[in-house]
């Protein structure tokens, strides 16, 4: 598998869950194809957690299992394998709704205004909330004064543009090729 659609497959699998998934991924990977207890054994985790990640990656779309009896005893026996032609799909939907959820905060952002203590770890409030509490923090009872929440305007602009590049709906600012003129 390529190294950056390994790491995206990567990235999913510990947003899905944890380092364990990861671990799961990494397994299946080089077994190309196996049992949970097979997996269980492999990676040195419960069954039960390899069973849960395995259902979460073939929600997602990334894994798969076919499913075979024993003729012997009638059990029948799940051999799982990662699903990743459609890993594309699943990273643009992923993006697209990171985009989503990144607008919404940047609206919310632009819109409001915040008031805080200036003690870390105390709640930004919007100016209603402020208003309620007497312009006063709810934990401290500081005077609260104006938040400046510019950096984060700025950061979550600078990411929608990444997302929106990467996503191919906005086009990468061309570079400027300053050149002295010799005269």
């Amino acid at each position: 598998m390529a190294r950056k659609k390994n790491k995206e497959l990567l990235e999913i699998a510990r947003d899905i869950g944890g380092e364990e998934a990861v671990e799961v991924v990494k397994a299946l990977e080089k077994m190309k194809e196996a049992t949970d207890e097979e997996l269980a054994e492999k990676t040195g985790i419960r069954v039960n957690t390899v069973r849960r990640i395995l259902y979460a990656l073939n929600d997602q779309g990334l894994a798969d299992f076919k499913r075979i009896r024993d003729k012997e005893t009638g059990w029948y026996y799940y051999y799982w394998h990662l699903e990743t032609k459609k890993l594309p799909e699943i990273i643009r939907a992923r993006k697209m709704a990171e985009l989503k959820r990144l607008k919404e905060i940047l609206e919310e952002e632009t819109s409001e205004i915040y008031y805080w203590c200036g003690t870390e770890g105390h709640p930004r409030l919007t100016f209603d909330e402020a208003m309620e509490y007497e312009f006063q923090c709810p934990i401290c009872g500081k005077m609260l004064m104006q938040y400046d929440n510019s950096k984060i305007v700025e950061e979550l602009k600078k990411r929608i543009q990444e997302l929106e590049e990467e996503l191919g709906l906005r086009k990468k600012p061309k570079k400027s090729s300053k050149r002295k003129k010799s005269g």
